[in-house]
């Protein structure tokens, strides 16, 4: 909503108060009018209030709309970031490379990126059009399969990383999960590629520990730079992040806790400033 006619309103009825004010000053002999001229500029100061208090609920609707389109903005750069950086290198190693089987395998990995992209710009203006956390096609998903699938995508971003090691240890029979698989790639991306940023030597793991009984529990280990405990809650705001983990907007924490519990599932974080972060997402089995 635009509240300028509201502001032009507010600024009309001070003027006309203002001008009785004035006539109220000058007539001092003619009770009568002195009290009509009171009641009206009683009515007039009332207007005006409530006319205020319009402006002023307008004025907060406004913000919260725009508050609403930054965070899709920041959603938008966040999920677009990780499968365009993916495309280049793999483009770049293609164009590099003799052999031509290597380099149909770097573009193959450029298509099926695109195609990720393809998919992900469509969620994107589902959030676009209001839906700000959709469920997706809930069916039974098997994490190990579909964290296998995003470690094949993104262990390129550890080449200039040698120091680094990424370890897949899910189990291969680990209970299948209830969730949407596009939507929990997303949030299992999201992870992994946040701690392929913040940790440049030792080890980024993502494996499983124990739940409660209808659930499991998936964690992203990390030896980053950690957060101070202090700070950790602020990683799951909008635009709060710590300037040294994850990034200034929040947002891929957000997403991840937003997608997790749509499910009916949570998410915890343990980090130390200096001695890594360790994000864990307990989600219900496709059974219970």
């Amino acid at each position: 909503m635009n509240p300028t006619p509201e502001l032009h309103q507010i600024k009309d009825l001070e003027e006309k108060i203002r001008r009785l004010s004035q006539e109220q000053a000058r007539t001092t002999s003619d009770p009568e009018f002195q009290h009509r001229l009171n009641a009206h500029l009683l009515a007039l100061v009332e207007q005006r209030a409530q006319e205020a208090e319009r402006y002023n609920r307008l004025l907060q609707e406004n913000l919260h709309e725009l508050q609403m389109r930054k965070e899709r903005i920041a959603t938008t750069v966040h999920d677009l970031k990780v499968p365009v950086t993916v495309s280049l290198l793999n483009m770049e190693l293609a164009e590099s490379e003799e052999d031509p089987r290597v380099r149909a395998l770097h573009l193959t990995s450029v298509r099926r990126e695109l195609e990720f992209l393809l998919d992900t710009i469509g969620n994107l203006l589902d959030l676009e059009r209001g839906n700000i956390v959709e469920l997706g096609h809930v069916e039974p998903v098997s994490l190990h399969h579909l964290t296998s699938q995003v470690l094949e995508r993104i262990r390129i971003l550890t080449r200039d990383k040698p120091g680094l090691i990424l370890t897949n240890a899910l189990p291969a029979d680990l209970p299948l999960v209830r969730c949407d698989a596009h939507r929990m790639t997303r949030v299992i991306t999201n992870l992994l590629s946040n701690s392929i940023k913040y940790t440049e030597t030792g080890s980024i793991t993502i494996g499983s520990s124990d739940a409660p009984e209808g659930y499991l529990r998936v964690f992203v280990r990390d030896t980053g730079s950690g957060i101070d405990p202090s700070r950790a809650s602020k990683l799951f705001q909008l635009f709060s992040g710590d300037e040294n983990r994850y990034d200034s907007t929040g947002v891929g924490l957000v997403f991840v806790k937003k997608t997790v519990e749509a499910y009916g599932g949570r998410v915890m974080l343990d980090s130390q400033k200096g001695e890594g972060t360790c994000v864990t997402l307990e989600l219900p089995l496709a059974k219970a």
